[in-house]
């Protein structure tokens, strides 16, 4: 279970990093967007699109082991 606590930590953090990221990615103007996206790779979706999932896994992780957020 040590193992699966570790995972759940780090899930979180990446979690909470998406969310960052995606905050500071809205912040920029329109056009940047663009050129950020274009950019990056064609499997690389933007920043909005990938922290919705990331935080979904995150909930079923905590509903899946019972787990409550121990922030």
């Amino acid at each position: 279970m040590t193992e699966l606590k570790n995972f759940m930590y780090e899930l979180h953090r990446y979690a909470d990093q998406t969310h960052t990221l995606k905050d500071a990615y809205e912040k920029l103007p329109e056009a940047e967007k663009q050129k950020v996206m274009k950019t990056a790779p064609a499997s690389v979706r933007s920043p909005e699109e990938f922290f919705h999932p990331v935080f979904s896994w995150l909930e079923s992780m905590h509903s899946e082991f019972e787990v409550e957020n121990e922030e």
